[in-house]
């Protein structure tokens, strides 16, 4: 079943998601991508952004410290966590920035609880539906089977880090960078059961349907060279799609960048987030 079908979670399918605060300002949820955990994100980008606000981080189920559970995973599962955890910090409503499924799960927190998400950066991602002649399936592709079973778990994800993440250049002279993100990964991943879960989760979401539900105003931005088709397609294909069909979107690419633009392209992610959060802070009357 895809997402677009699946009712919303009640409160018991919940699980209180370990968390991390930095900074003092208007708040910030960050929502990471398939199978990462809070302490992924990069630290520049984190503490760039703490300056001026409060930036929270957490682990999704089944990553980090935040407990897995039996069942079916979904992004819309996951949304229905960030808004628990939104919910018991008591700080919506909130700017939300979802990178790659981070992105998809911030779709369905706009969607749910419009009235806990002031508004939606949406950074390489898209709303699940086939774009650019791309098709799949809502199961663990076969490219990922293939891989995981002939490089083993730690590997494969070290080899899709550096191959869609990252720029040859990049990777050739900042190679502690490569290096500290697939440990960082490592060392808050989920289980492999679990990593098949958010796979799974991903390739199921849909949104395509509800998108003119979505309000908020929604910055979509992508990297030029995120071209790669890996289990939903063109990651720019699918940004352009979803900005075109967001009701009060604006699109932003973001040159040469390629998956990883919070570890490469940390200063011009860094200054596109702040301008976009000076532009709508919450107090403004205009959201109203």
């Amino acid at each position: 079943m895809s997402d677009d079908l699946a009712p919303a979670p009640s409160r018991s399918e919940l699980v209180n998601l370990a968390h991390e605060i930095q900074g003092d300002g208007e708040p910030v949820l960050l929502v990471a991508g398939t199978g990462y955990a809070g302490c992924t994100w990069a630290p520049e980008f984190v503490s760039a952004l703490a300056e001026r606000y409060t930036v929270i981080t957490f682990d999704h189920r089944g990553t980090g410290k935040s407990p897995s559970s039996d069942g079916r995973y979904t992004t819309r599962l996951f949304a229905a966590d960030a808004l628990l955890l939104l919910d018991r910090l008591g700080c919506g409503p909130a700017h939300v920035l979802g990178h790659s499924m981070g992105g998809r799960v911030a779709q369905w927190m706009a969607v749910d609880r419009p009235e806990q998400v002031a508004d939606l950066i949406l950074v390489a991602t898209g709303a699940g539906q086939p774009v650019g002649g791309h098709e799949w399936q809502d199961c663990v592709p076969v490219n990922v089977a293939l891989g995981l079973g002939k490089l083993g778990y730690r590997q494969f994800v070290n080899n899709i880090q550096r191959t869609s993440f990252f720029t040859d250049r990049f990777a050739e002279e900042h190679p502690e960078v490569v290096q500290w993100l697939g440990d960082a990964y490592w060392s808050g991943r989920p289980e492999l059961p679990d990593y098949l879960k958010h796979v799974v989760a991903r390739q199921a979401h849909r949104t395509r349907d509800v998108l003119d539900r979505i309000t908020q105003p929604a910055l979509v931005t992508v990297g030029s060279a995120d071209t790669h088709v890996g289990g939903t397609g063109s990651h720019v294909d699918q940004s352009r799609y979803l900005a075109a069909q967001l009701p009060n979107a604006w699109f932003e690419l973001i040159d040469g960048a390629k998956h990883g633009i919070f570890w490469e392209n940390t200063d011009a992610i860094v200054a596109l987030v702040r301008q976009w959060l000076v532009s709508y802070p919450l107090g403004d009357p205009a959201r109203a």
